[in-house]
């Protein structure tokens, strides 16, 4: 009788298609950093192969939060994972390109509708 009760179950991997999106606080510093860094981190052993880091709240950021892109984007190169920061603007933004960080990490275009998404999805890996 117990036999017939016994019944197979497939696991199936889990996947993630879409890409996540993670929120940058306003302040990006020495102060925060490591927490922002450790939550990504997380998502990336977790099985995020593509991440959009939305720094559309972002007002400042020191050489620490520049510290966490760079991070990032070598974990997700290492893994085979593209990540994107999408919404810089003021002097996150002067920062991010005073130091070259556009190569390593690009920005995705501004649309209407799911910005981040299709934009994702149409870049090339780097």
């Amino acid at each position: 009788m117990g036999a017939a009760l016994q019944q197979s179950v497939e696991i199936a991997p889990w996947a993630v298609t879409e890409p996540e999106i993670m929120d940058a606080d306003r302040y990006l510093t020495g102060a925060n950093a490591p927490e922002f860094e450790e939550d990504i981190s997380l998502c990336i052993q977790s099985g995020a192969r593509s991440m959009i880091l939305d720094c559309s709240r972002l007002t400042y950021m020191t050489c620490a939060g520049m510290r966490v892109f760079f991070s990032i984007a070598h974990k997700m190169n290492a893994c085979g994972g593209t990540v994107f920061i999408k919404g810089l603007k003021g002097q996150p933004r002067h920062i991010y390109f005073s130091c070259g960080m556009d190569v390593i990490v690009p920005l995705v275009k501004e649309e209407r509708r799911s910005p981040a998404i299709r934009s994702c999805s149409s870049a090339p890996n780097r």
